[in-house]
């Protein structure tokens, strides 16, 4: 799908850079001078895709790599990858990658 409206485009921007941080609908809508519906509405149409699955397929394709890293607790890679509980990041990425990121860790690397 083309992406052509400059803030939507912007917003895939801060997707991409800041998948760590907390980012909500509407503070990206209010930054933007929108309601929230109109936000969510415009990102749908020109993406295909809602706000919150894009950030969450952004944050778990960085979780994947990060899991190979050891040195770093399920814990860990949860709130790095802008998780506030690991039953959350958990749950999200069992849901969308059907494996736990413990199991997902061992059969991976």
């Amino acid at each position: 799908m083309g992406t052509t409206d400059p803030r939507i485009v912007r917003t895939l921007a801060v997707i991409e850079s800041g998948w760590a941080q907390r980012l909500t609908v509407g503070r990206l809508a209010a930054q933007w001078g929108l309601s929230r519906s109109r936000f969510e509405h415009l990102f749908k149409k020109q993406t295909g895709d809602t706000f919150k699955s894009q950030l969450r397929e952004v944050r778990l394709a960085h979780a994947k790599s990060l899991l190979a890293d050891y040195s770093l607790t399920v814990k860990e890679v949860a709130f790095r990858c802008g998780y506030s509980s690991s039953s959350s990041f958990a749950h999200e990425f069992k849901k969308l990658l059907h494996s736990s990121p413990s199991k997902y860790r061992c059969s991976t690397f």
